[in-house]
C-alpha cells in the first residue's frame, strides 16, 4: 500500500497509476506498455500522422516491494516515452525488490530543443516556464514514491532538459529555512562526466540533440573538465536530429536504422579516430542497439568496438 504523499507535492496527478509489489510483474507490465506504444505509433504513421512525445498519454508505473532497503528512486520520463519505459525496466531489473522505483511519463512537456533554440539564453521567460513544468513533474514523481525517511533520488530522463537544470534546482529548493530537501536529483550530465573521467578514451564523439549542442549541455562541462571530444558537422547534426525524431521518437525502427546507418557511415567517412561515443540523447542508445544488429557491416563493427557511454546507465549506477 502506498504511503502518504510527500509534502514536496503541490500538484494533483491526473494520470493513471499502475502499482506492483514484485519487480517481475513491473517488468512484464512495462514490456506490454512498450508494445502498446509501438502499436499506437504504427497506427498513427499508417494514417499519415506524425508521432511525437506529446501524442502519448501520461501514465505512471510504481514498484513497491515489501521491504525496500535503499532510498526510493523516481524517474521522470515521457521525453520520449519509449526511453522512459526502458529506464524504468532497467531500474527494476537492476534493483529488483530492494527499492521503490517510480516512473512518471510526463509526455505533455513541450519539446526541450524547440525552447532552447527559440530562446537562446537560459534566463528567458520560456526557459523559466519549462523549468517550472519540469519541477512540477519531479514533484509528482516524488509524491508517487511516498513518504520516506531519506530523500527520494530522482532522474530526469531527458538529456536536453538538463539545459534547465539550474532553474529546476532553484524551483525545487525548500522554501522553509533549515528544512531538508525531500528530493536528491541525479544528473545525467554529471554522471556521464564522472564516467568519462575514469575512461581511457583518447577522443570521444559527443552526440546530442541540436538543442543540447547549442545549449552546450555536455560540451561546456566536458571542456571545463579537460575531456577530449568532437561533435558532428552541422550537416551530420541535422541528419542525427532526423534519426532521433523520425526514428526512435516516432517508434519507427526501420527509419531509425536507415537514418542512423547513414549518419554513422558519414562519421566513418571523416576518418576520425573515435574510441568512445557519448550517447547524449535518450533515443541514441536505443538506435545504437538496433544498428549493432541491423546496421551495415562497418557501422555495426564500429559501434561494437567503441565504448558507448549511456548517460541513463551511468545515472542508474549512481542513484
Amino acid at each position: 500500500m502506498m504511503a502518504a504523499p510527500s509534502a514536496l507535492v503541490s500538484l494533483r496527478l491526473q494520470a493513471p497509476v499502475r502499482r506492483f509489489e514484485q519487480y517481475e510483474a513491473a517488468v512484464q507490465a512495462i514490456a506490454g506498455y512498450q508494445a502498446a506504444l509501438c502499436e499506437n505509433a504504427s497506427g498513427r504513421r499508417s494514417n499519415g500522422l506524425t508521432v511525437t512525445d506529446q501524442d502519448q498519454p501520461e501514465e505512471a508505473f510504481c514498484l513497491f516491494p515489501e521491504r525496500p532497503l535503499q532510498p526510493p528512486l523516481a524517474i521522470v520520463g515521457g521525453m520520449g516515452p519509449l526511453a522512459g519505459a526502458m529506464a524504468f525496466r532497467r531500474a527494476c531489473e537492476r534493483f529488483r525488490n530492494s527499492r521503490i522505483v517510480v516512473l512518471y511519463q510526463a509526455c505533455s512537456i513541450p519539446d526541450r530543443s524547440t525552447v532552447i533554440l527559440g530562446e537562446g539564453v537560459a534566463d528567458a521567460p520560456l526557459c523559466h516556464g519549462m523549468a517550472l513544468r519540469l519541477a512540477g513533474a519531479v514533484r509528482l514523481a516524488v509524491g508517487l514514491a511516498g513518504k520516506a525517511s531519506q530523500p527520494v533520488h530522482c532522474i530526469l530522463a531527458c538529456n536536453s532538459a538538463h539545459y534547465f537544470w539550474s532553474l529546476l534546482r532553484n524551483d525545487l529548493r525548500p522554501n522553509t529555512p533549515g528544512r531538508q530537501c525531500e528530493v536528491e536529483m541525479v544528473s545525467l550530465v554529471e554522471s556521464s562526466l564522472e564516467a568519462l573521467k575514469f575512461q581511457s578514451c583518447r577522443n570521444a564523439l559527443l552526440l546530442a540533440t541540436e538543442g543540447a549542442r547549442v545549449g552546450r549541455v555536455f560540451s561546456a562541462p566536458f571542456r571545463e573538465a579537460g575531456i577530449a571530444f568532437e561533435e558532428p558537422s552541422p550537416k551530420s547534426g541535422r541528419l542525427l536530429m532526423r534519426t532521433i525524431f523520425e526514428g526512435m521518437k516516432s517508434l519507427d525502427e526501420r527509419r531509425a536504422v536507415v537514418l542512423g546507418n547513414e549518419f554513422f557511415e558519414n562519421i566513418l567517412r571523416t576518418g576520425r579516430d573515435y574510441d568512445c561515443v557519448l550517447a547524449g540523447c535518450t533515443e541514441i542508445p536505443l538506435t545504437i542497439d538496433l544498428l549493432r544488429l541491423r546496421g551495415s557491416r562497418p557501422v555495426a563493427a564500429f559501434l561494437s568496438r567503441v565504448k558507448i557511454v549511456d548517460p541513463m546507465e551511468e545515472a542508474l549506477c549512481r542513484a
